[in-house]
């Protein structure tokens, strides 16, 4: 047993119990918790991106109705479909559990052959880059999620881009996550539909330019013909 007095050793040693109690569930909460079968609330704070993946495929395989995601950059989604994490949602979430898939994704030329294949599997829209975050969500059967923040988008490796990851299950936590994707994932929607009318009203205008155009080649034939027969009488 050591005793002492020393001002800066007892500091370090409040110091350490007040973490310890800070990160300490109340016991009341836990009794109560392992009483009525439900697991408390908490939010997780993982640094180490390795650590993130894990959790990230843990709470993918564990998924049984319904796996909301929203990249934060088309490269996130890139970075990982190179680590197979896509391929994971794919083969075991949509392909053999049948796992109902929602994906909300920026888009540009380097993904859209896996954005395809990817959209045969799972409901995948796109989202203008105004709409972007700087925050990668992964909602997993509406009861816990996952937000890695962006570091670096710039990285090759989805660990070098990987900023802070916070996992929860606390139910306002998921909630606000879920709030967002579905805002996101109607605006996405509307934007969708009003770039297909835009299309559409294009190659109108240019059906109709061709019209014209035809209308006045006509015109033309039928005025030089008109001329030519006058010149002939």
């Amino acid at each position: 047993m050591i005793y002492s007095n020393v001002r800066e050793l007892v500091e370090h040693q409040q110091y350490v119990f007040d973490t310890l109690w800070n990160k300490a569930i109340p016991s009341e909460e836990k009794i109560k918790a392992i009483e009525d079968g439900i697991q408390p609330s908490y939010i997780e704070t993982i640094r180490d991106p390795v650590r993130i993946q894990k959790r990230a495929h843990e709470a993918l395989l564990s998924a049984r109705d319904e796996v909301l995601v929203l990249y934060s950059t088309a490269n996130a989604l890139y970075r990982q479909a190179k680590i197979g994490a896509v391929q994971l949602i794919v083969d075991e979430l949509a392909t053999t559990n049948r796992v109902k898939i929602r994906v909300l994704t920026p888009l540009d030329d380097s993904i859209k052959q896996l954005a395809q294949e990817m959209g045969k599997y799972a409901d995948i829209r796109y989202i203008p880059e105004e709409l972007q975050t700087k925050i990668t969500i992964v909602v997993f059967d509406r009861k816990s999620s996952l937000v890695v923040e962006m570091k670096d988008d710039s990285k090759n490796s989805s660990y070098e881009a990987m900023g802070l990851g916070t996992f929860s299950n606390s139910a306002s936590t998921v909630s606000s996550y879920v709030s967002i994707f579905e805002t996101l994932w109607k605006q996405s929607g509307m934007y969708e539909e009003s770039q297909n009318q835009l299309h559409s009203a294009e190659e109108e205008l240019t059906r109709m330019k061709q019209y014209i155009n035809e209308v006045q080649k006509e015109v033309a034939s039928f005025r030089d013909s008109f001329r030519k027969t006058r010149g002939s009488c």
